[in-house]
């Protein structure tokens, strides 16, 4: 990384810097630049923020109970009205699931798509998969609203 001199203030500063750190001028091309790469920045950190909030639209929340996953069983870890947090010790066959949810009065079968799989087990045995719900009865919607209902 090369040196060169402030035009201002004389100090040195990498040639790379936008703004002279001993008196803050910086060359308006490169002031121009700093802008261009502040509003960037931003952009892309909305994004971010907005693909976070998409993939997180609805509140999730812990339970424990098994259920079936394309005839196997599996172990439910946290529910929400768009997706599930499943483990089971096999991995799942293709991107499409079943899965159904004894929910104490009916049981309710979901359609989903696995949207990750984790390579970390949680336990020894168990593999993690991330499941978006895609078709679900409306008893499985209630069940999910009166289960965040009473938090």
């Amino acid at each position: 990384m090369a040196l060169k001199n402030c035009s201002e203030c004389n100090g040195k500063i990498s040639e790379k810097a936008l703004l002279c750190p001993h008196c803050g001028f910086g060359l308006s091309q490169d002031l121009e630049t700093l802008l261009l790469r502040l509003a960037a920045q931003a952009a892309a950190e909305a994004a971010t923020t907005a693909a976070f909030e998409e993939k997180r639209r609805h509140r999730r929340l812990e339970l424990r109970t098994m259920v079936q996953v394309d005839g196997e069983k599996a172990l439910l870890f946290n529910i929400s009205r768009s997706g599930l947090l499943l483990s089971t010790p096999c991995h799942p066959t293709g991107p499409d699931v079943d899965v159904v949810l004894d929910n104490g009065e009916q049981h309710c079968a979901l359609k989903g798509t696995i949207r990750w799989v984790s390579r970390k087990r949680s336990f020894s045995n168990l593999v993690d998969f991330g499941v978006e719900i895609f078709e679900a009865p409306p008893a499985y919607y209630e069940f999910v609203d009166q289960l965040l209902a009473n938090l």
